[in-house]
């Protein structure tokens, strides 16, 4: 019996480090497999019916893995990107695995002249903040594991699809 017990436990750490070892070769991965929009159901809907901007700051809270690109062309591949929001307003992007960007971000309620309401994201900009994975501005649609950015995609500008893990 426990020689049993001896070999479950030596193979279920066995299962724990393999597991470490993979999810940091995920990280460091440059590009991964792209989805496309229509694979994104719930943003896809919000059109018409966007969450209560409470909600939306809620929602948002988390760690967001980039999942695909709404751009010009198709694309099959995308950065392996990772988005965290704090609760306290905090961001922190990475590119595989590297920190990228650092920031605090905020989500308001916007609703133009015609009545047409949106939620939008902004990143503070200290005055000269070129930084290019500084993508966290613009229009947002979100669920409880799905969020799209939208940095102009009527204009051509892109659009990110992210997922949360």
């Amino acid at each position: 019996m426990k020689k049993i017990l001896l070999v479950l436990s030596v193979l279920s750490f066995m299962a724990c480090e393999n597991e470490d070892v993979a999810s940091e070769a995920i990280d460091d991965v440059a590009f991964i497999e792209a989805e496309t929009l229509e694979e994104f159901d719930c943003v896809g809907q919000q059109v018409e019916s966007l969450p209560s901007i409470e909600d939306a700051r809620t929602m948002i809270v988390g760690t967001w893995q980039l999942k695909g690109m709404i751009t010009m062309m198709p694309t099959e591949e995308v950065p392996n990107i990772k988005i965290e929001f704090k609760e306290d307003g905090g961001v922190f992007v990475t590119n595989a695995g590297e920190s990228v960007f650092t920031n605090a971000y905020s989500i308001n309620d916007n609703v133009s002249e015609d009545g047409y309401r949106s939620i939008v994201i902004t990143t503070d900009e200290f005055g000269t903040d070129l930084n290019d994975n500084n993508f966290i501005k613009g229009t947002i649609r979100i669920c409880e594991d799905e969020l799209m950015i939208d940095n102009g995609i009527a204009f051509d500008a892109p659009g990110y699809l992210l997922r949360k893990i």
